[in-house]
């Protein structure tokens, strides 16, 4: 869902939206009540950041219509401003407001110095009109979703409808409205406020699709953009969930051969690490794990540890990554998951009692509405066989993961379509060669399919890179955004 364990999204829970649609003003990050005019924007002091809040459409056909308010978040410029820096760190689900406040994580000083960084939750997420689809979601990740056999598409059936079906009580008159679409109207509105002719953008992950809409939509109000980990707006429905379940499929084998020959991993030392993870996992779906997580007792099922494994995928060779999920399976082999429920809780936004926050609402609300899925549960199916041919461990469980959107109660807004952006400035897109969550494969498809886009690979493993410590990545980067100097052709870094 979004690009590494620190970015993952902390947002407020919904609230549940009941008969008529009832927006509420938004509760800035002090605690005041605070409803910005259209078109104008107060920032007040908010902790370490500085936060506003923007009104804008519910329906942008209809902009005397409903509004909702748009939560926001800046860090002013400390010396030598340039300019605005908007960024959102990805999902479809994830904080911006979460991300500004932990800024100085990703960005270094030289960025920090020269831009205001600016970010908000966009419709549907964390303070933002936030969608719901009920606090208790264990039944949803609960589920086993490994097979393809027809007990599994029934049990899965029914969770993604009950789970659409909660989403259409809680949220239904709001989710015409969620699309990303909706939000690039919404970014041009936050520039307009701002009062700014043009915009710098860094977006990682889905943010990637954000920044490439506006491109496209805008050409002209971008000054620079950089994409890092990029969804290629082109791949078709079945593509896009062949193509994940292969790169997460890559990433766990790197995992594996990494663990073969390194003493920091503490799974199946001696032995072989393939072979004892798939023994682990059927055993799991047999029979779970206990496990505790702050202080609550728990049992880990085959779907949250799926799901624990993947989550510490997307942070790669890290302490976060790789060595985290070894000493998890390792434990989890000894009778206790309770590490693979913690990245499963990472992943998820379970909180303790079983509640969680926004981030799954808010992911199903915008995916299932930017891009039709398959109408049909055997058409479904039979894309988790075939993707299960092509990933044996990630295949199937990627497919169903998608099965709401099936059922969605609002009807998707477009086809997967290139998007070209003809006439704006370079925009730079950054690709992990080994980016299990968004392959490589789609940095390489965005970068020729924007008519100015220019490819920054790393070579590596994890999903997104820049902030990460790459000094190559970095410096590359930071050096576009301050002086447009665009990275070489065919630049790559290690």
């Amino acid at each position: 869902m979004d690009r590494a364990s620190r970015v993952k999204a902390s947002v407020l829970t919904a609230s549940i939206l009941v008969g008529a649609l009832v927006l509420a003003g938004l509760t800035s990050c002090s605690g005041a009540t605070h409803r910005a005019r259209t078109g104008s924007l107060v920032w007040h002091g908010c902790g370490a950041i500085e936060c506003a809040s923007l009104s804008v459409p519910l329906d942008w056909s209809r902009p005397s219509g409903r509004h909702i308010v748009l939560a926001l978040a800046r860090r002013p410029a400390r010396t030598h401003r340039l300019g605005v820096l908007l960024t959102n760190p990805g999902g479809p689900g994830g904080s911006g407001i979460d991300f500004v406040r932990d800024a100085a994580d990703t960005f270094d000083g030289s960025i920090r110095d020269r831009f205001d960084i600016v970010s908000w939750d966009p419709r549907g997420v964390g303070r933002s009109a936030p969608a719901s689809c009920g606090d208790h979601l264990d039944y949803f990740y609960a589920v086993d979703r490994n097979g393809t056999d027809a007990a599994t598409t029934r049990a899965n059936e029914l969770v993604a409808k009950r789970f659409a079906a909660d989403c259409a009580r809680a949220a239904g008159p709001l989710l015409p409205y969620l699309s990303t679409r909706d939000t690039v109207r919404d970014m041009d509105a936050i520039r307009a406020a701002m009062g700014e002719a043009t915009i710098d953008y860094l977006g990682f992950s889905y943010g990637t699709y954000i920044g490439a809409l506006y491109a496209d939509r805008y050409p002209h109000r971008v000054r620079a953009m950089v994409l890092d980990g990029a969804v290629d707006p082109a791949a078709s429905y079945a593509n896009g969930v062949i193509l994940q379940s292969v790169g997460f499929e890559h990433a766990l084998d790197a995992f594996f051969t990494w663990c073969r020959g390194n003493r920091d991993c503490a799974f199946a030392r001696s032995g072989n690490p393939e072979r004892a993870f798939d023994d682990l996992m059927q055993s799991i779906a047999g029979k779970t794990d206990p496990g505790t997580v702050q202080g609550e007792h728990r049992n880990l099922g085959i779907g949250e540890a799926n799901i624990g494994v993947a989550s510490a995928l997307y942070a790669g060779n890290t302490d976060e990554g790789w060595v985290a999920l070894g000493k998890a399976l390792n434990d989890a082999a000894r009778g206790d998951g309770s590490g693979l429920l913690k990245l499963s809780d990472a992943y998820t936004g379970r909180k303790t009692g079983g509640t969680y926050d926004n981030l799954t609402a808010a992911f199903y609300s915008i995916s299932c509405i930017d891009a039709p899925a398959p109408a049909r549960i055997d058409a479904i199916q039979r894309l988790a066989a075939r993707a299960a041919r092509a990933a044996p461990h990630f295949g199937a469980s990627t497919t169903w993961l998608g099965l709401p959107c099936t059922f969605w109660p609002a009807r998707a807004v477009d086809p997967p379509a290139p998007l070209h952006a003809v006439g704006a400035p370079p925009i730079v897109v950054v690709g992990n060669t080994d980016d299990p969550a968004t392959p490589y494969i789609q940095a390489h498809a965005l970068a020729r399919e924007l008519r100015s886009g220019r490819l920054l690979t790393f070579v590596g493993e994890g999903h997104t890179e820049y902030g990460r410590g790459n000094r190559c990545i970095d410096d590359a980067v930071d050096r576009y955004l301050i002086s447009l100097a665009v990275p070489a052709a065919g630049k790559r870094c290690s």
